[in-house]
Parts: C-alpha cells; structure tokens; sequence
C-alpha cells in the first residue's frame, strides 16, 4: 500500500473498492486497522480511502500533540485529498478522527459532501476529565485487552510510546479549553451524528449537542454500544452509514447501495 510525503511528515493509505470517494478517519488511539469491519462494505459502494495520521499506525511515529493538533491533522487531510485528485468528499470520522474531520469540515467546506461523525467528543467537561483520568492509565496498569489492541494497531516497538503520548495529550484534547461548538454553524454539509447509548466518555449529551447545533444534521443513537460503536456493532454502523449516504448521493456507482 502506498506511503505519501506531506508537508508536516510521511502518511501511510489504503484505497479499496470504486465509486464516489469516501475518506475513514480512524479514532486517537487506532489506525487503519480499525476499519476492518467497514472495509469490504464501504468498498462495494464507494472508493474508500483510509490512512494513518501522522503518530499512529505505519506513518510517522515523531508527532507530538501540539496546539493546533486539530487544524494541522485536518491540513494534513487536506493534503492527501488533493494529491489523490478530489475536488469533494465523504468523510467519516471516529472519536479524534471524527473530530479532524470536523475541523476540515468547518474550514473547507466546499470540499465536504456529507460527514459522519461516531463517538466525537465537542468540547471537554468534568466527566470527559474524570473519563481520561480513569481510562488512561499507565502503560504497566493497562487492560492486558487495550495494550493488545494498541500493539495490533502500531506495533511493538511503538504502542507503549503511541499510549504515553495520549495519555499526555488528555490534558489538552479533553480539558475545558476544547470546545467545537462555536464551529457548529458552519458546517454545510448533510451530517449524521453517531453516538453509543453506553458512552462512557461523552454520553448522550454531546452527541445530542452537536445535532441540535449543526444544521442539517440527523442523529442516530446506538442500543448496548459504548464508544467504539463501529467494532462493537459492525453490521449495525455500516447499515447506518450506508443508508445515511444512500439518501445524499448524487451519482451511485455501478453498484445500487443497499
């Protein structure tokens, strides 16, 4: 799979399948290995573009979490939609993922034909605060489950290091100082907010913040999901998302969306 050399580092991507482009933003700790439920779906419809941000997964490991984190993940963005020749896209984004494509919604929205948005986090409160505390703890304490996970995703040599950077990021990602709200009303694109009934980490109040700020926006609440609604109901997120899109695009491909 191919690797492209943008201007802030080298990013690692994936293309499956053809049709209007779609373009995954996987979530803070992950990587393109995270979509492996939504691959072979999304791929039958559209072409769907996946890739890892700088710090995660195959690309660069050097990225610290700095200021405008945001802003330059979603310049980043930017740079891979242009270098594969898009003038406008579909974006679907998990967690930080879903917040980079937020951002990059809000900056080029001509660029934006709809956005997905699962697990997002708008803007830091006392439980998002209290949430990361307990969530991330250090790498010796880790679930055996989470350390896993984050070895599958970056590798050995890299997952202790990914964590401890996340973990040093919580006090800025989710701290009172983060807030998209005042960004809501300049999303132009057809959105659809996903958000798990279980979420630990932002609950229901902020998914339903950001439908009743985003105009036309849907929202759709998962049954007996968390914050990780795409891997632990893949059938049910997919089918969420394809008919979301089915009922926004313009020019399907040769294959008739479910």
């Amino acid at each position: 799979m191919p690797e492209l050399d943008l201007s802030q580092g080298t990013i690692y991507y994936e293309i499956h399948g053809e049709g209007e482009p779609l373009v995954g933003l996987h979530y803070g700790a992950g990587s393109t290995k995270a979509w492996k439920n939504q691959i072979s779906a999304f791929a039958e419809h559209f072409t769907f573009v996946i890739y890892d941000r700088l710090g995660h997964g195959q690309s660069e490991h050097h990225l610290p979490y700095e200021e405008r984190y945001f802003e330059n993940r979603a310049m980043e963005l930017g740079e891979l939609i242009t270098h594969l020749g898009l003038d406008s896209v579909h974006l679907c984004g998990m967690c930080e993922g879903g917040a980079v494509a937020f951002v990059f919604a809000s900056s080029w929205p001509e660029k934006v034909k709809t956005l997905i948005l699962q697990g997002v986090g708008y803007y830091g409160t006392d439980q998002t605060i209290a949430q990361c505390e307990q969530y991330f703890q250090p790498w010796p304490d880790l679930d055996i489950s989470i350390r896993h996970r984050l070895i599958h995703y970056h590798g050995e040599d890299y997952a202790m290091l990914k964590w401890e950077s996340l973990r040093a990021a919580k006090h800025y990602v989710w701290s009172r100082f983060y807030d998209l709200r005042p960004r809501f009303s300049s999303i132009a694109a057809p959105t659809m907010i996903i958000g798990g009934d279980r979420d630990p980490f932002f609950g229901l109040e902020q998914p339903i913040a950001a439908y009743r700020g985003i105009k036309n926006a849907e929202l759709c609440i998962m049954p007996g999901t968390g914050h990780f609604a795409n891997e632990e109901a893949p059938a049910m997120f997919n089918q969420i998302v394809l008919d979301f899109l089915k009922k926004h695009i313009c020019a399907p491909n040769r294959r008739n969306l479910i």
